[in-house]
Order: C-alpha cells, then sequence, then structure tokens
C-alpha cells in the first residue's frame, strides 16, 4: 500500500511539473467619469454586437472594416464616443473581440448597454 502510494505522488508531480498553463490578456475596462463641454456637445455613434452581424449606425461592418469606419467618423463628423448595444445572442468572446477592436481608437470613449 506504502509503495502504491509513492507511485501516485510520483505521477501527480510528474503531471504538475509537465503540463503548461496558458495566460489569458487582460481588457481593461474603464468606469465613465465626467467629459467636457466638447465632449457632451458631439454626437456619439451607435455600435450595435449580435450574434452573428455588427451594425455601426444601421450598417453592417466587418471587423477591419469597422476600425477604418471608426476613424473615418472620428475625422469627419467629430465622433468621439461610441454606444455599443449588445444583443442576448452575442456571446462574451465577442465583446472582448469588440472591444479590442475599439481600443486601436484610445479617445473614443466606449459605452456599453444592453
Amino acid at each position: 500500500m506504502t509503495s502504491l502510494i509513492d507511485v501516485i505522488f510520483l505521477l501527480l508531480l510528474f503531471f504538475m511539473l509537465s503540463s503548461t498553463f496558458s495566460r489569458f490578456s487582460d481588457v481593461e475596462l474603464g468606469a465613465s467619469g465626467g467629459q467636457s463641454t466638447s465632449a457632451q456637445a458631439s454626437v456619439p455613434a451607435f455600435l450595435k454586437l449580435t450574434g452573428n452581424r455588427v451594425l455601426l449606425n444601421g450598417v453592417e461592418f466587418g471587423k477591419d472594416a469597422l476600425a477604418i469606419e471608426i476613424e473615418r467618423l472620428k475625422t469627419s463628423a467629430q465622433v468621439n464616443a461610441i454606444i455599443l448595444s449588445v444583443d442576448e445572442t452575442a456571446d462574451s468572446q465577442q465583446l472582448v473581440d469588440m472591444l479590442l477592436v475599439l481600443r486601436k481608437s484610445p479617445d473614443i470613449n466606449v459605452q456599453i448597454v444592453r
């Protein structure tokens, strides 16, 4: 019985030392704070995330085209805020992917609503 316990502990030690654990990256979420009067005067863009589509102001975009369109809206229409509506069909991975796309424009404020 004692030798069986020794073998079990050796196997446990082997599997603990030989396994690797992947580390997930963090996505920072900032709380919405007070905005200046110029930020309140601009019109925000409306982004809707569903299970299989991404709509920006009612027009469907892919991830790459979405980043380009946000940059265009930022320069031409003075948009500096995005209201992100998440549908119940969207999962958390899609939300994280969308936040990573939106992070490419650091001067855009993002507010998440349901």
